[in-house]
């Protein structure tokens, strides 16, 4: 009997690790590695896209335009919706990247998050991008309160002078 009760705990133990949980896209800035198994490389702007899970938008750079629009995340169901880009001009080789991550995102239709690798796949499973985690730039900090002291130290002594 104890071990139908052991078996069942561990059975237990494994279905609730097996169990996916939810894919988390915001937070970050996801900078574009593979376009269909291609190395994304630009000589100007590095292409991103960041997820505000809020609003359920999308916004980022794919190597010369800047793209907006929404996404729908069900699980680990991903599609984008009404992606609009700016139209300014670049280099051939950029625009060249550019176009191929744009036709690749419109046929995005999952998302698989592994560390900070995520997978986009298409219909059939085949994975169309990678994009890696990157932290969010900061905004730049105020001056730290003893960089402040310092200064005004250096100010007094030389109104002293």
């Amino acid at each position: 009997m104890k071990i139908k009760a052991i078996m069942a705990m561990a059975a237990a133990c494994c279905m609730a690790f097996s169990c996916s949980s939810p894919v988390e896209l915001g937070g970050a800035e996801w900078v574009f590695d593979t376009v269909n198994g291609e190395k994304v490389v630009t000589s100007e702007k590095t292409p991103f896209i960041e997820f505000n899970e809020a609003e359920g938008r999308v916004h980022g750079c794919l190597g010369v335009n800047i793209v907006n629009g929404g996404y729908t995340l069900d699980g680990n169901n991903l599609t984008f919706s009404q992606l609009a880009s700016t139209m300014m001009a670049g280099l051939p080789a950029d625009m060249e990247v550019e176009s191929k991550l744009g036709a690749a995102l419109g046929t995005v239709a999952s998302v698989e998050v592994k560390g900070d690798v995520m997978s986009l796949k298409d219909a059939e499973g085949n994975v169309v991008l990678t994009l890696v985690r990157t932290e969010i730039p900061a905004e730049p900090a105020s001056a730290p309160a003893d960089s402040v002291v310092a200064l005004e130290a250096a100010a007094d002594s030389t109104a002293a002078e």
